[in-house]
């Protein structure tokens, strides 16, 4: 990784990704609630990735039936020493039964991931935005580790969240959450150096995996009202 205080320009991180994300102008609503979910799927995920995929799935089905449907689109990317897109923002309605075991193994590029999460997000909200579509953003960081391969430095993921938050506008149309799953040393450190706002950290059992996606539905049906992203 390089150095985090190594100046590096923006726009000479190309991971040459492939979103695919929904056409803007085949949206039919004013608004929509844009969640980027960035999973961790390094070889230490392996403990509890079936009470993900349990609890994820379940989400999934809950937010297809739910009153925001219509205008929440969803973004997964998994990431161990790799990024694997597994959808842009696509509405919720056409998200699959996810299996995040297919993917487990290797080391945690957490600032790469986040790294290109966060700019096909800000760069989608600037299309929807141009489409007249009114934007709020959602960022979901899943991960148990602390990240030993990235080629990002996380003070740039931490320019961008402050840049787009400098706008009064932005200040409750994006939030950014990391959930911690187990040891907080490995992750509490990332979490400030990359400028994510929240922090919340649980345990690897089912239950706290359950708690966790129950929260992230909480929190975007918040968002959807109008409100702030509330406690953990």
């Amino acid at each position: 990784m390089k150095n985090i205080n190594e100046s590096i320009n923006i726009n000479d991180l190309n991971f040459n990704l492939d979103f695919g994300n929904f056409n803007p102008d085949e949206i039919e609503v004013d608004e929509t609630i844009n969640a980027v979910f960035l999973i961790d799927v390094s070889s230490s995920v392996w403990s509890y990735v079936q009470e993900l995929n349990l609890a994820f799935n379940e989400f999934t089905e809950s937010m297809q039936k739910s009153h925001i449907a219509d205008k929440l689109l969803v973004s997964i990317i998994e990431f161990n020493d790799r990024i694997n897109i597994v959808n842009g923002f696509m509405p919720v309605e056409n998200i699959s039964a996810m299996d995040f075991s297919k993917k487990i193994g290797g080391a945690t590029a957490l600032y790469d991931a986040v790294y290109a999460g966060l700019k096909n997000a800000l760069d989608y909200r600037e299309n929807l935005e141009n489409s007249g579509v009114e934007t709020k953003t959602i960022l979901y960081v899943i991960t148990d580790g602390e990240d030993n391969s990235s080629q990002t430095p996380p003070h740039v993921v931490k320019k961008m969240i402050t840049d787009l938050k400098k706008e009064e506008r932005n200040l409750f149309s994006f939030s950014s959450i990391l959930f911690g799953i187990g040891d907080a040393a490995n992750f509490t450190q990332a979490q400030k150096d990359m400028g994510i706002e929240h922090l919340a950290q649980i345990g690897t059992s089912g239950e706290e995996i359950k708690k966790m996606i129950g929260f992230i539905s909480q929190s975007i049906s918040s968002v959807s009202a109008g409100k702030s992203v509330p406690a953990f």
